[in-house]
């Protein structure tokens, strides 16, 4: 029950942007891989897909990750 209220508060009052870079490096294997697809991401951290796809394109732009069929590769 207490796991159900962290993340109603989470989604409640922590940015999308916060909320996604936490899971990916929560997620992140040991190279740095986050294998979960953008639509995974989404359900996980509260947000909808198209919107956490154009963060992570705009995060890739800046050279902070690179896009994956399938996963997401912390860079820096």
């Amino acid at each position: 029950m207490s796991g159900l209220f962290t993340l109603i508060d989470e989604v409640a009052f922590a940015p999308l942007k916060q909320r996604l870079a936490q899971r990916l490096l929560a997620e992140a294997d040991p190279r740095g891989v986050v294998a979960l697809t953008h639509q995974k991401l989404a359900d996980d951290v509260g947000g909808v897909r198209e919107v956490v796809s154009r963060i992570l394109a705009q995060w890739a732009e800046a050279g902070l990750i690179e896009l994956r069929r399938g996963a997401v590769e912390i860079v820096e």
